[in-house]
């Protein structure tokens, strides 16, 4: 199915894309939507370090350069591609910075969904 092909779900007053609910699939990339939440761009790096330490935290101790090294590079090569191909996020030309593009109602309604239900907490 190509990028014109995409199916869609209602949800609420809305439709989603497929290619969201595919995105949300990874915890990796929930954790970049829900920091974006908060923020409305954010450097890879920082991102790396992030979604490592919430990655990590669950286990009572700092996460390693080794696992944000690993997490950033999943980050570039992996997750970030798949967000920004869901219209999620804007990637710089530079590879350096990823940016929320806006977001219809549905959509975020549907990431504070999953974050509430992954941490039992209400971003808003």
């Amino acid at each position: 199915m190509g990028r014109g092909d995409r199916e869609t779900s209602g949800v609420g007053d809305g439709e989603i894309d497929d290619s969201v609910f595919y995105a949300l699939r990874n915890r990796h990339r929930r954790f970049t939507l829900y920091f974006l939440l908060e923020h409305e761009s954010v450097s890879v790096v920082e991102l790396a370090d992030v979604v490592a330490g919430w990655i990590r935290a669950g286990e009572y101790g700092m996460a390693t350069r080794a696992e944000r090294d690993g997490v950033y590079a999943s980050l570039v090569h992996r997750h970030v591609p798949v967000l920004e191909e869901a219209d999620l996020v804007e990637w710089s030309d530079d590879r350096e910075t990823v940016s929320r593009t806006n977001w219809p109602v549905p959509v975020s309604e549907l990431v504070r969904l999953a974050l509430t239900a992954e941490t039992g907490e209400d971003e808003s």
